[in-house]
């Protein structure tokens, strides 16, 4: 494979020097690369230079850019196209702006002063200072511009001299006595011993501020003569300087001052803190821009550099107040000072022409074959491409840019120019690209891709700390992390030490993936390092990982980071099904937590616990224990819910696990587990010898897993100690009680912490648990693995083989479904995972099987979904009955069951009676099924619905109407059944007769059903009936009917009612069809429709009969033979009374009888109208009185007394003598509450009064009742 080298110019070292330019410094115009973007910012400043000289006016612009995005290089060039360099004018793109610039650039004179910031006092030392000394380079012969505030002083001490002499002005500074307060300092005391002569005088006072020789002389000065002398190192005022420079910068010949600041926002961020320096010094840069002196000569143009808004630097600390002030300076600058952006998308051409330049076409054609190659992989391609940035940043997102980088991406461009924003170093990204080309340039190939990982060692590991504290503290915990913990991980993982760690391939693939993780928490807001994922992981160091299966590398590194995350509590994973990686980097080791757990909390005991609990977690196991501390855990199987007993121990220790803990009681199963390691180191061998000596034949399996490593069990240890510390719910009260000395905050943290280790070695412990157990494939560096299965069985006869299913649920699902079919193999059955049978489904079968049945064709249709459900899911796999469509069919064809137990029974010479028990026997011949006993019941009654057997108790034929009513107890017979005819005929009569819908099948169940319902109606009506015809017989003479007469009412009822007691007596079904058959002759003749009428109506007739008022009816007859009204009364009576129920209405008749004959007797015998009132005390009652109480209102004449609350009054009437043909009178108490009811009352009275009896009324108010 053709090296890159040999394609393009990698150079064999990189200097110190190399791609850093001072702005200050001349600039390499022959290797400078002019974009089209930079093109346009040469136009934009040339443009406001040309505006200033060409009108006088001052300009200003922020020179915007990320770090390594050229700023100092743009401001080299420009200066050089100021200083008139011919060179400028060749360079490609650069001729345009240069060109256009010729109106007013020619002839023009630029004073260019470039200012590094980093060092400076104050904006005006800097912009001063800074003059002072560019002219006394430049202009070295030039007369010195008064910009120091010491200028003044020395111009006081040259007139002092002129008047004392130098005599006595030399003797004064050279010793002389000093000034009353006059500072004495370092130069004082120099300048004392040393002494100024006229020579020594001339050459300090010609130096420019700030040197030593005129600091010594000021200081000599101030301390003879000047004791009230500012400090000497203080310059004028910004605005007054500005104007000082100006004028000395016309007088030597310049058009105009053109500033360079370079990092000048960085150097206030530095101070940020401070923020009253910030606002004052950031308020001076509007000078540049402005001035109260309207006289300065020359206008300046200012270029200065920034690479962030200066309020993104400001902290939380930073109160509103401050805030906003900061603010307001940076907002009034913004509206003074232009921009011109120096974009990020400029990189990649740079980088192509400077750095990546091929060497003739036939290289560029290799690597473009290889770019190709990477864009034609899809998975890797999109996350490549993410070059953009945060904030105004971004070096591009599209193929052409990732074509001018190549072998780099747009995605390690982009996060090196975050990098850069974060550190603030000039550490361009062409030097730190040049150099993973130098470190690669013996191995690098052209396919090859430089991945981003790549960026760690020389920007985070080896390069200079951030200035922020905050990201200072990021930076270091990231390189602490990866040196003394994850680096040492990687190394242990992969079983090698620093001498192998170069050339391991595995490990130097999990350095890349923990180095690019470590990145993404730096700069997480790089597009490419959010949110990472295995397969973004895998794009950012594409080539690294090689699979054997295509698509396989995300998983891979999946599985890697999964390993890697079992010792490092700072790596996290989501539980997504694409989990998304990323790391938390601390400032404070929290595995020193553990170290303030008790030893006695990681002791076997602990250990085995807290295994036990993982297991039964991972299983599922959550039944409750029984005699011996095992597990009663329920296990549904084939519809059936089954009890399979589960026991942790350590099989070899007799004592813990005595032989009564491992043998299985009767035909259940008992799952002994062990764990995956020994107290005491035994090997396994140890439990598999102490099985060999159990007795055999016991249904019990030992779960013998395979040990774990000594750091897997290190782990065990590692998780027993953070959940003492957590404590239950992950609270952490012995955290905070152990840690009492840390600082909350970081016991906070640390919870926080300990929760993700917690999860971490958990899931870790459970991938290696599925190893031990046998559930997944052993990992050397997880489990001790041996030739030994896990699995070993008492039971004879069973061959069991390995676990199987990824997890250790599915194992235990599995091993236990091996164990109950080896127990229960036979068929027809439920499906495996059927879920246990309610008796709400069997009962739905058994409807459905009753129905067909009783169905001439031995099927019905079923139309409800769900019910269609529930038959084909138990039906349909048990063959009985089989549902085909909407349809359920039960016949022998389609019911195995019914085949089988006929077999069985013909064996044992069963044919015509079949023992419930034997049947329940035969279900599981001739292999065991393990239907539980409603199955077997259900199985049971059907057999008996399709071949039309009854049931039977001790030799009584039953009934059953439920699956739990199949007792043992009971036998099937064969049953007597009433002839077709008859059947017929008792469902001709019968079904109007009993009102109830009869089944036409004629079946035994349909009998039982039969008969089962005529003889509910029947014991419902007979009773009543019987009732009926004792009050017709009793009032017969009235009614005037013949006793022996053999039809009518009463001839019909007293059949009728000997028919339903006949029928609700009968305990032989064959007999009460029977009976039921002759209905119609035994009623002489009557249907059943108008028989029905007898019985159903015979309560309300009797309570009629009962509530006549029988005295009228007996004076009417009285009068019968004078009157032809009443003996027309009473025939109608009488005739309603001999007819048939169904001919008349007899309780209509009796109404009517009873209202005309109070008529008729109140015609013969009028009222006479009562004298007044007479209240007796007490009221008298006796047997030719009748008590009537509430409410009555008594007839005119008598008014009860108002104040008595208990009135009472006698009426008295014209009474004729007692007729001795009426009955004596009774006493009657009766309550009035509705108006109906009280006229009723009053035509009896009157009724009475005119039959001749004498009446007592008395009433009482009572409050009526209110609805609650």
């Amino acid at each position: 494979m053709t090296l890159l080298r040999d394609l393009i110019d990698i150079p064999t070292s990189v200097g110190e020097g190399d791609f850093v330019v001072k702005a200050a410094e001349g600039a390499d115009l022959s290797r400078y690369v002019v974009t089209d973007q930079l093109r346009d910012n040469f136009v934009d400043a040339l443009r406001r230079i040309g505006h200033a000289v060409t009108t006088g006016r001052s300009q200003a612009a922020f020179l915007h850019g990320s770090f390594g995005s050229g700023k100092s290089h743009f401001m080299a060039v420009l200066r050089e196209v100021l200083a008139h360099n011919p060179e400028a004018r060749k360079v490609r793109n650069l001729t345009g702006p240069v060109v256009a610039a010729d109106p007013w650039l020619p002839g023009r004179k630029f004073l260019t002063l470039t200012l590094h910031m980093l060092d400076a006092r104050s904006v005006e030392q800097a912009i001063l200072e800074g003059y002072l000394r560019h002219v006394a380079v430049a202009h070295p012969d030039a007369p010195v511009p008064a910009v120091h505030r010491s200028d003044a002083l020395l111009e006081n001490a040259a007139g002092l001299r002129r008047t004392l002499g130098d005599d006595k002005f030399f003797a004064a500074l050279g010793g002389g006595a000093t000034a009353p307060g006059a500072a004495v300092g370092l130069a004082a005391m120099r300048a004392s011993k040393e002494g100024f002569n006229p020579q020594r005088y001339a050459e300090a006072a010609a130096q420019p501020p700030g040197t030593k020789e005129r600091d010594a002389l000021v200081s000599a000065l101030t301390q003879a003569f000047f004791s009230g002398a500012v400090h000497s190192a203080e310059y004028l005022d910004l605005d007054t300087g500005l104007a000082v420079i100006t004028r000395h910068a016309k007088a030597l010949g310049y058009d105009a001052i053109v500033l360079f600041l370079d990092e000048l926002i960085l150097w206030l961020s530095g101070r940020i803190a401070d923020y009253t320096f910030v606002n004052t010094e950031g308020a001076k840069l509007n000078k540049l821009v402005e001035s109260a002196d309207a006289a300065r000569p020359l206008p300046l143009v200012s270029f200065v550099a920034r690479q962030r808004n200066l309020e993104d630097f400001l902290g939380p600390q930073v109160g509103g107040t401050e805030r906003e002030a900061l603010a307001h300076v940076m907002r009034s600058l913004q509206g003074r000072f232009g921009e011109i952006v120096l974009a990020d998308t400029n990189l990649p051409e740079i980088t192509e022409k400077r750095l990546l330049k091929p060497n003739d076409d036939t290289a560029r054609a290799v690597i473009d074959n290889a770019f190709a190659a990477v864009r034609h992989n899809g998975e890797v391609w999109e996350t490549l491409l993410l070059g953009a940035q945060y904030g105004d940043a971004g070096i591009g997102s599209d193929a052409t840019a990732f074509r001018q980088l190549y072998p780099f991406s747009p995605a390690l461009v982009a996060t090196l120019v975050a990098l850069s924003q974060a550190l603030q170093r000039e550490r361009t990204a062409l030097k730190v690209m040049t150099e993973l080309l130098v470190e690669r340039r013996e191995t690098l190939r052209v396919n090859d891709l430089i991945g981003v990982a790549a960026l760690f060692d020389p920007l985070v590991l080896h390069g200079e700390l951030p200035d922020r504290p905050k990201l200072r503290q990021q930076f270091e915990a990231a390189r602490t992390l990866y040196l003394r913990k994850l680096r040492p991980i990687l190394l242990t993982v992969n079983g090698i030490d620093e001498e192998k760690a170069a050339s391991h391939t595995q490990f130097q693939l999990d350095d890349k993936l923990v180095k690019t993780i470590l990145l993404g928490a730096l700069v997480p807001d790089v597009p490419a390092l959010h949110n990472l994922t295995a397969a973004k992981l895998h794009a950012l160091n594409f080539g690294s990982i090689s699979s054997p299966i295509p698509g396989y590398e995300n998983t891979m590194v999946l599985n890697r980071l999964k390993r890697i995350r079992q010792d490092a509590g700072e790596l996290h994973l989501t539980d997504d099904h694409d989990p998304v990686v990323s790391l938390k980097l601390y400032t404070v080791d929290f595995d020193k937590l553990l170290d303030l757990v008790p030893h006695n909390e990681t002791s076997a005991g602990v250990r085995q616990q807290l295994l036990r609990e993982l297991i039964s977690a991972e299983m599922g196991l959550a039944g409750s224990e029984g005699s011996h501390g095992e597990l009663q855990q329920p296990r549904e199987w084939r519809g059936r819910r089954h009890i399979v007993q589960v026991k942790f121990g350590n099989v070899r220790d007799t004592d813990a696990m005595p032989i009564a803990a491992l043998l299985a009681p009767g035909e259940s199963w008992r799952i002994v587990i062990d764990y995956p390691f020994d107290p005491q180191d035994y090997p396994r061998s140890a439990d598999r010898a102490r099985i060999e000596e159990l007795p055999r034949g016991s249904n019990t399996v030992f779960w013998l897993p395979l040990y774990l490593t000594d750091d897997m069990m290190s782990r065990v240890a590692q998780l027993a100690k953070i959940n003492y510390l957590l404590g239950v719910g992950g609270a952490g009260e012995r955290l905070n009680t152990l840690a009492a000395d840390w600082p909350k905050a970081d016991r906070q943290q640390g919870r926080v912490y300990l929760l993700q280790r917690q999860s971490q070695l958990r899931d870790g412990l459970i991938t290696a648990l599925k190893q031990a157990y046998g559930a997944a494939s052993p990992q050397p560096s997880d489990v001790h693995d041996d030739t030994v299965g896990v699995l070993h069985t008492l039971a004879e006869g069973l061959r069991i083989g390995d676990p199987r299913g990824g997890t250790l649920a599915d194992a235990f699902r599995n091993l236990t479904a091996e164990l109950l079919e080896w127990s229960y193999p036979g068929t027809p059955a439920l499906p495996v995972d059927e879920k246990p049978l309610t008796r709400g489904d069997l009962a739905k079968v058994l409807e459905y099987a009753k129905r067909a049945a009783a169905d001439p064709t031995r099927g019905v249709s079923v139309d409800s979904q769900a019910d269609q459900r529930v038959l084909r899911r138990i039906c349909n796999p048990l063959q009985l009955g089989e549902m085909v469509d909407h349809r359920y069919v039960l016949a022998i064809t389609t019911c195995h069951w019914s085949r089988h137990l006929l077999q069985e029974a013909a064996k044992e010479d069963y044919r015509d009676h079949f023992p419930v028990h034997r049947l329940r026997d035969w279900l599981d011949v001739p292999k065991r099924r393990g239907f539980d006993r409603d199955l077997q019941n259900l199985i049971i009654a059907v057999f008996a619905l399709e071949q039309q057997l009854s049931w039977y108790d001790n030799g009584v034929k039953t009934s059953v109407g439920a699956v739990n009513g199949v007792e043992d107890r009971l036998e099937l017979r064969h049953p007597p059944m009433p002839g077709e005819d008859a059947w017929k005929a008792a469902l001709e009569f019968g079904q109007p007769f009993f009102g109830v819908v009869l089944p036409r099948f004629r079946t035994p169940a349909n009998l039982a059903d039969m008969a089962k319902d005529m003889r509910e109606v029947a014991r419902t009506y007979a009773d009543s009936t019987r009732t009926l015809v004792a009050s017709l017989e009793a009032h017969a003479v009235p009614l005037g009917l013949d006793l022996n007469a053999p039809t009518g009412r009463l001839a019909t009822a007293r059949r009728v009612a000997e028919l339903l007691t006949q029928i609700a007596g009968e305990r032989d079904d064959v007999v009460l069809v029977e009976v039921v058959a002759e209905g119609e002759d035994r009623l002489a003749g009557l249907d059943g429709q108008a028989a029905s009428g007898v019985f159903k109506q015979a309560q309300r007739l009797t309570s009629a009969l009962a509530g006549t008022q029988w005295p009228l009816i007996n004076a009417v007859e009285q009068r019968a033979g004078s009157d032809p009204r009443a003996r027309a009364l009473l025939d109608r009576l009488r005739a309603a009374a001999r007819d048939e129920h169904h001919g008349s209405d007899m309780v209509k008749a009796l109404q009517e009888a009873v209202a005309a004959a109070a008529a008729l007797l109140a015609e013969h015998n009028p009222p006479v109208p009562p004298n007044p009132p007479v209240l007796p005390d007490p009221p008298v009652v006796d047997r030719d009185s009748a008590i009537v109480t509430p409410p009555f209102v008594p007839p005119t004449g008598g008014v009860p007394s108002s104040g008595d609350p208990n009135p009472l009054a006698v009426i008295p009437v014209q009474r004729k003598p007692a007729d001795p043909l009426l009955p004596p009178p009774a006493a009657r108490r009766v309550t009035v509450a509705e108006e109906r009811e009280l006229d009723r009352l009053v035509g009896e009275l009157r009724a009475e009064v005119t039959a001749g009896r004498r009446i007592t009324v008395a009433w009482q108010v009572e409050e009526s009742e209110q609805p609650s």
